[in-house]
């Protein structure tokens, strides 16, 4: 009797403290792991040879803050949603070509065609503006 209640009393402190000490090394690891890339970060920006860009996004990845060209978040996330849609379009139009195919139905093929050709010109989209994009910063 005497020994499960100890056991009831030493087991949950064991616990708390085996898990305090794996918590405390992984936030300790991670400090030191920080510290470390930030002196390496520091050290690649004195370096004279670094190109603009490169000192850039070496500036962003210390501070954080965004580089006053880069476009902005926003612009991004919606060419990665038109990205995301024009492959779907792209997989469901060649479905439906293959169906209208299985089925012999010409107005299934042919939605299934002009289904493949939009999703390809969405998939294609955000490559050809960033491509726009890099060549007016170029000129």
């Amino acid at each position: 009797m005497f020994m499960e209640e100890i056991a009831l009393f030493v087991v949950p402190v064991l616990i708390t403290i085996f898990t305090f000490a794996l918590i405390k090394g992984a936030m300790d690891s991670r400090s030191k792991a920080r510290s470390e890339r930030t002196r390496l970060l520091e050290e690649a920006l004195k370096n004279p040879a670094v190109d603009r860009a490169t000192v850039e996004s070496l500036a962003y990845q210390l501070t954080g803050a965004r580089s006053p060209r880069r476009p902005n978040e926003g612009a991004g996330r919606l060419m990665a949603i038109v990205l995301a849609f024009g492959w779907m379009a792209l997989f469901v139009g060649i479905g439906v070509w293959v169906l209208g195919e299985y089925i012999r139905d010409t107005d299934t093929v042919a939605g299934g065609i002009v289904t493949l050709v939009v999703g390809f010109g969405l998939v294609t989209y955000p490559f050809a503006l960033r491509e726009l994009e890099s060549r007016r910063v170029q000129q």
